[in-house]
């Protein structure tokens, strides 16, 4: 009788169980997100408008057909122009780009609202040092698994100048090859290209690094600092199997930007595009004029830039272990009549397999480097 009483109570304990979702509120939903900068260095200078999202669901809404200008404290003003949907550039000469003067931005949304920055002043900053790897063991959660790679260090000499606080930016680009060209395809009958088709065999792959990197040297007793941290590329990664470059952007900002992004940091070492993703809802240098009640996210700060590109290939030491998702796979027990309209062309190849040419189907992925998220537009810079 005890245990059955025992059951009971059991059963009743599990089904009162129910799931608990917790009512987090979205603070930064539907707040507009002001992001950009500007640098001593001549180009494009560019800012980027779009909508907070929940965070449980984050996307990236741009705003387009806003009316985008930059301003600085001598009496210039710059009207920006769109060039994708949220995306507003200028191109600007060195006359215009002096360490000294203060720069805000000022925008007018579709509906008439008008957003402004406060100004931020552009720093004089050093050039930028030594940037190398070290190949290194990383912990993972496992204590006795580790996760191997390359870690890539930046030395900052800084003596013949008075800023004392950096923000480093990384764009990688990477070079990747398809399994195979396009050779032999099925589509309801067989076909040879000749010579293959190679024009979806090299593709390259271009992002920004989503980790903030920031330094401020006004607490100590020089303005240098060695083997500050940068990003870690493990071998579990495509990037180092061809060509791998990086362009390092060193950025001399001010105090109060720096209080801002060293923020960022601290909550989210991988924001995806500043936010794209909202962990946190941030306060930044930027005021809505029109309904001062409402938030505005982001910020836009003016910098000294120093950059350099490097390139590494067939790093000594290092054994690359990734996955290409090239599948292959012989005919199955029906033949090419597995295969229907819907699935043409069917590519294959002929591979030498213990002395005999045999058969084998490919997947997309062996024959397209565009399906891993690259572009076959070969780069300016690429060698």
């Amino acid at each position: 009788m005890k245990n059955i009483i025992s059951i009971l109570t059991l059963v009743m304990l599990f089904a009162c169980i129910k799931p608990f979702n917790p009512a987090i509120e979205s603070t930064v939903e539907n707040k507009y997100v002001v992001s950009g900068k500007i640098t001593d260095t001549e180009g494009w200078q560019e800012v980027n408008i779009s909508l907070s999202s929940p965070i449980e669901i984050p996307i990236y809404t741009p705003i387009a057909g806003c009316q985008v200008t930059i301003k600085d404290d001598i009496g210039n003003s710059f009207q920006l122009e769109e060039y994708n949907s949220g995306s507003y550039r200028i191109w600007l000469g060195e006359e215009y780009l002096i360490p000294g003067t203060a720069y805000m931005v000022r925008v007018q949304t579709p509906s008439g609202e008008i957003i402004e920055s406060t100004y931020d002043t552009m720093q004089e900053g050093p050039h930028l040092d030594s940037v190398y790897y070290e190949i290194e063991d990383l912990p993972t959660s496992n204590p006795d698994e580790f996760l191997r790679g390359i870690q890539y260090y930046v030395d900052l000499h800084a003596e013949s100048v008075e800023c004392r606080n950096y923000k480093w930016e990384i764009d990688h680009t990477y070079e990747t090859h398809a399994a195979n060209a396009k050779e032999y395809y099925y589509d309801g009958g067989w076909h040879q290209i000749d010579p293959p088709d190679s024009s979806t065999y090299v593709c390259w792959t271009t992002s920004l690094v989503k980790n903030v990197y920031t330094l401020s040297t006004e607490d100590l007793s020089q303005n240098t600092h060695i083997k500050y941290p940068l990003h870690f590329v493990d071998v579990h990664q495509p990037n180092l199997a061809i060509l791998y470059s990086i362009l390092v952007k060193q950025l001399a900002i001010s105090k109060e930007a720096f209080d801002y992004w060293e923020e960022v940091r601290a909550n989210s070492h991988e924001l995806g595009g500043l936010y794209e993703k909202q962990p946190y809802a941030i306060k930044g240098n930027l005021v809505n004029l029109t309904h001062t009640e409402k938030d505005v996210l982001g910020y836009f700060f003016a910098a000294s830039e120093s950059s350099r590109r490097y390139f590494y290939k067939d790093i000594e030491g290092l054994e690359l272990d990734f996955t290409d998702y090239c599948n292959e796979m012989g005919l199955g027990r029906f033949g090419w009549k597995e295969y229907t309209w819907r699935d043409y062309p069917v590519y294959y190849y002929f591979p030498l397999i213990d002395g005999f040419r045999l058969l084998r189907i490919l997947n997309n992925e062996c024959v397209d480097c565009r399906l891993l998220s690259g572009t076959i537009n070969k780069p300016e810079f690429w060698p």
